[in-house]
């Protein structure tokens, strides 16, 4: 992030962090040459950080997980606190089943 004098400047009178800037970069809404992170867009940030928070307390429940891709699809998944059984050949290609 590049920021100018006079930004620097700004930020530095209204108490606002670089680290409050690249957030709202990241995270506001675009209203033209603006980034918006309003109470309403932050109250859906804190929304979706929850629910990343939970995902990642699932997998630390979990003890990992690993998940196998190739060309873009996923292959297999196990839980990483389990050993990996590897076959003594090559798999022949697997059939691709499209889930949503």
């Amino acid at each position: 992030m590049r920021l100018t004098r006079h930004s620097l400047h700004r930020m530095s009178q209204r108490g606002i962090p670089q680290r409050l800037v690249a957030f709202a970069l990241q995270h506001g809404r675009v209203e033209g040459d603006r980034h918006v992170l309003d109470r309403r867009e932050a109250r859906r940030v804190v929304e979706s950080l929850q629910a990343e928070l939970r995902l990642a307390m699932h997998v630390l429940d979990k003890g990992g997980i690993t998940v196998v891709e190739d060309h873009g699809g996923v292959v297999t998944t196990w839980n990483s606190d389990q050993p990996v059984h590897r076959p003594s050949t090559a798999a022949t290609s697997p059939e691709w089943q499209t889930c949503q």
